[in-house]
Formats: structure tokens, sequence, C-alpha cells
């Protein structure tokens, strides 16, 4: 029996035992565990990767296995209740907890291979290729974005998070043109883009039927996708339409994005 505070109970492992049992699964099961690793705070990994990947040394948690050889296989775990099951292996020194937007975004160098709770049952273990790490990079940037703008209040437009992402931007299928839609209240006609695949999925599927054919997406690079808003005289871009933490950033913040300041009216 497990308590709520119990490591066990994380969105991370429960998302790993979900796809355990898909059979077989699909490429929407694999986003929602890339999405419920990358939101995951409570990472342990090599206190020499961290210091190699974004220069932290000191955790609030360490903990000491056997010194090992070194290896293009990046050994990680989701918590210390994991990490404890490979008590005895040569894997070095352990810091955390570390979020799953700092690890992701640190994938790449000499490793060829990340590996998740390699000591655990079967269905709490996750493998990502280094063909993978762009996506998983991506998977962090997205999150970064939508952790940015949920917390960002009257404060200025999160430029270095906005700017570092790939988004998927909405387009009409037939035309290949932008989509855009219009809002209440807002003069002009606004562009729609996602952080993330599993967003866009979310919008088509809240389309009437016969809707869901017209429109499909195409990956735009932050700053190219900001500069054109600004380009086509867009009013706005919606982030992750249709979902609960859907965001307008205005016509000031694209010119905020752009380094510009709006023309005098």
């Amino acid at each position: 029996m497990t308590s709520p505070g119990d490591p066990s109970n994380s969105l991370a492992r429960r998302a790993l035992a979900a796809y355990a049992e898909r059979s077989p699964a699909t490429q929407a099961d694999i986003d929602r565990v890339m999405r419920a690793l990358v939101e995951h705070d409570d990472w342990y990994v090599p206190v020499l990767f961290a210091d190699s990947g974004w220069g932290q040394t000191n955790f609030d948690q360490m903990m000491l296995f056997a010194d090992g050889a070194p290896s293009t296989l990046l050994t990680v775990f989701t918590d210390q209740e994991s990490a404890v099951l490979a008590d005895g292996q040569g894997i070095g020194v352990y810091g955390g907890p570390v979020s799953g937007v700092q690890l992701m975004r640190a994938l790449g160098g000499s490793f060829n291979a990340i590996i998740v709770n390699p000591a655990s049952p079967r269905e709490h273990q996750w493998y990502i290729a280094a063909g993978g790490f762009r996506i998983a990079g991506e998977w962090a940037t997205a999150i970064a974005v939508e952790r940015a703008l949920a917390e960002r209040g009257s404060g200025p437009v999160p430029a270095t998070e906005l700017l570092a992402h790939r988004y998927q931007l909405l387009l009409d299928k037939e035309s290949n043109a932008l989509a855009q839609i219009s809002l209440p209240d807002l003069d002009g006609a606004v562009s729609v883009c996602f952080t993330a695949a599993d967003r866009a999925e979310e919008f088509f599927a809240s389309l009437p039927p016969g809707l869901r054919g017209l429109a499909e997406v195409t990956p735009v690079e932050g700053p190219q996708l900001f500069s054109m808003m600004r380009g086509v005289g867009s009013a706005g871009v919606v982030v992750n339409a249709g979902s609960d933490d859907q965001t307008l950033l205005t016509r000031d913040d694209l010119a905020e994005l752009a380094g510009l300041r709006p023309a005098p009216l």
C-alpha cells in the first residue's frame, strides 16, 4: 500500500506503468509519457553529467554508488526510491532532485542513450536512444514555455523561453496558408500555434468532424514564428488553443519578442 507522498505515486512512474499496459502503444501514448517525464521534478542524475550539462555540483540530496568506468549510457532515476534499487552498481555519485526540463535539455554530448530506472521493475523503465535526444529537448523547451507563460502574470513576456522553442503552427491545409481566427474584443485576426504534439491533437479532437481535415500543423522555430507574425500583421498568437493553458500573445508581446516597440498609434 502506498501513501499520497510515496514516489511510486508520481505522475512519471504512473505514466510509465500505464504505457507498459498499452498494446500496441501509439504515438499519443509516447507523448503522454514524455510530457510526464519532463514535467517531473524529482530526478536523480550523475553529478558529473549535471556539472558538464548545466554547471550544477551542489544538490539537496546526494547518493553515493560504487565507482564505475565511463559509459556512453546515461543512467538516471525518477526518484530516490528507484535509485536505491541500483545499490551496488558502479555508476558513481548522483544528485537530486533535478527538473525534467533541465535533464532533457542537456541530453547529447558523448552519450548514445539514456535509461530511466534500470534497476526497477520493467514497467517503471524508459529508454531513449541518441536519435530521440532532439525530440526530448523539444519536450523540455515546450514545458519551459508552458510554465513561463503560466507564471507570467502581468510581467514581461518570457522571451528567453519563447524564442528557444520550436512550435507547431496551424495552417489551412488546402491553401497551405496561415490559419487565423477571430477573438472577442480583439481587433484583427490571430494565428494559432502549439507547444507540443499532444496540445495540437487535443485541439484537433475538439473540432467538429467535418473541420478536422481542413487544417494541419508545421514546425516553426520561435524567432521565425514571431517574426512572421509581425510580418503578416497578426493581432497576436494563441498558444495551445483549446487547452486549459491556452494563452494569447498580443501584438505588443510580438513586438517585444522582436526587440521592437509597437508603432505609435
